[in-house]
């Protein structure tokens, strides 16, 4: 089934009058939500072009029973800001939103409207990409577990004509993909002077450590592969999602580009006064497999366990002063990902009286997982040092419904794609006692995700024309 024939004849009508009935009590200022039930499903909507502007997609793999993915198409309403107060900003905004955010659920679904949220790395970064960004979707599709819903969302002032609106919106995202035969090569943009430079501030950040100026910096790079053909994006998110089922499957599309990856870090997730937070770091891997170069093999060693204590400890101090009780941190886990490991400890709280999702997000971003330690000197240091990251990487991405609850994830293992082009985007984290060279090896092998993942990718059968995404 195409989008374009998602809602049948009687699901239009009863949108429309839905439609009329819920803004008997919404302001023109006011946001209106509509949520439809649309019965048991296998879709994932990867058939749609996710290059779209504000067109996202989230998708989790049946790790815990059920699968789950999100599909949210245009823009309902939105806010974007940037600057050391861009947390603050969005909290307002959400605040002043959320007051007058109706939702008619009268199908009980007990599923929540959500809001986009979306921020890069650095306060003051400058890109194509919004700084900071929170987007209500005019149009979001979800499935949980096999059951399908639909929310449709617009602001008071601009209902009239709203339902021919959202059926142009699913219309559009119906239209077939690219055609095109699969990409028959991949070229990397060999640039061996960016990796001398990335050794170079290696080295710095080593002196620097030494010196007790900091006691850890995440260093960025990137990688450019070119292809002859557009890279279709919808066999690349179904391979990530089979192949890293641990992970949280992402795409973001913007002004022709898209930011897609498989993120293994959770970097909060809120349900009432509950908090959880993620600290992840110390990798592991079979580096002379996967890059030819020297390869860390365990997750034992001093650097590896320095870094995962750093962020442990940064995660749990950020939270003590908004949480009402704070468990002590568990001993850290593996987590596997076919050729790459981390250590990741989960620590848990209960949230004070007034404490919201956007305060989080400014308490524990940066973690020194991606960023550094202290997390102000760091910042200056990269800043200073030229650091530069594409998009959102190392930012973070999520969702906060009406109520005020949410989850963001880190951006992580990711490409910025336009049509031929791909930007793949890694870091690694220098304490003392690191190696530059093994550090550039460590990035080799994140960035080794998605590249494997592109190269392989393109020979999977795209999803047919109309479709609503594989299956």
């Amino acid at each position: 089934m195409s989008l374009g024939q998602l809602l049948d004849r009687r699901l239009i009508g009863l949108l429309q009058r839905r439609l009329v009935a819920g803004l008997a009590g919404t302001p023109a200022s006011g946001l209106l939500s509509i949520t439809l039930d649309l019965g048991q499903g296998g879709d994932d909507w990867l058939g749609v072009d996710l290059t779209r502007n504000h067109v996202n997609w989230w998708a989790r793999a049946p790790t815990s029973g059920s699968g789950e993915c999100r599909l949210a198409i245009g823009r309902a309403m939105s806010f974007c800001t940037a600057g050391a107060a861009r947390f603050p900003a969005l909290q307002a905004a959400f605040a002043g939103l959320s007051a007058v955010w109706r939702h008619d659920d009268q199908a009980r679904t007990d599923v929540q409207p959500l809001a986009h949220v979306g921020f890069a790395f650095a306060p003051e970064s400058v890109d194509q990409w919004p700084n900071a960004r929170l987007l209500v979707p005019a149009i979001l599709l979800q499935n949980r577990g096999g059951r399908r819903t639909a929310t449709f969302s617009c602001v008071g002032a601009e209902a009239e004509g709203a339902v021919k609106r959202w059926l142009g919106e699913l219309q559009a995202a119906s239209r077939p993909l690219d055609d095109s035969p699969p990409v028959s090569a991949l070229r990397r943009r060999a640039n061996v002077l960016a990796e001398q430079v990335f050794l170079a501030r290696a080295r710095a950040a080593l002196a620097d450590i030494a010196g007790g100026k900091l006691d850890k910096l995440v260093l960025a790079r990137s990688l450019n592969i070119d292809a002859d053909e557009t890279i279709a994006v919808a066999p690349l998110l179904a391979l990530l999602l089979r192949r890293y089922p641990e992970c949280t499957i992402y795409g973001v599309g913007h002004q022709g580009q898209g930011l897609f990856g498989a993120t293994p870090e959770r970097l909060v997730a809120l349900r009432g006064d509950r908090v959880q937070a993620d600290a992840l770091a110390g990798t592991a891997w079979l580096g002379a497999a996967a890059t030819d170069q020297p390869g860390s093999l365990t997750l034992q060693d001093g650097k590896n366990r320095r870094e995962q204590q750093l962020v442990v400890d940064a995660v749990h101090a950020a939270l003590v002063p908004l949480c009402a009780s704070l468990a002590l941190p568990q001993a850290a886990e593996v987590m596997q990902l076919r050729g790459l490991q981390h250590l990741r400890t989960t620590v848990c709280g209960r949230l004070r009286q007034g404490v919201g999702f956007f305060d989080l997000l400014a308490a524990l971003h940066p973690t020194p997982a991606v960023g550094g330690w202290p997390a102000a000197v760091a910042g200056e240091w990269l800043q200073a040092h030229g650091e530069q990251r594409g998009a959102w990487y190392s930012g973070g991405l999520g969702w906060v419904d009406r109520c005020g609850d949410g989850e963001a994830v880190v951006v992580l293992r990711c490409a910025r794609i336009e049509r031929t082009r791909a930007e793949l985007f890694a870091g690694a984290g220098i304490v003392a006692g690191s190696q530059p060279a093994q550090e550039l090896a460590e990035t080799e092998a994140k960035l080794a995700v998605i590249a494997d993942a592109l190269q392989h990718a393109r020979y999977a059968r795209p999803p047919l024309a109309g479709r609503t995404g594989t299956r």
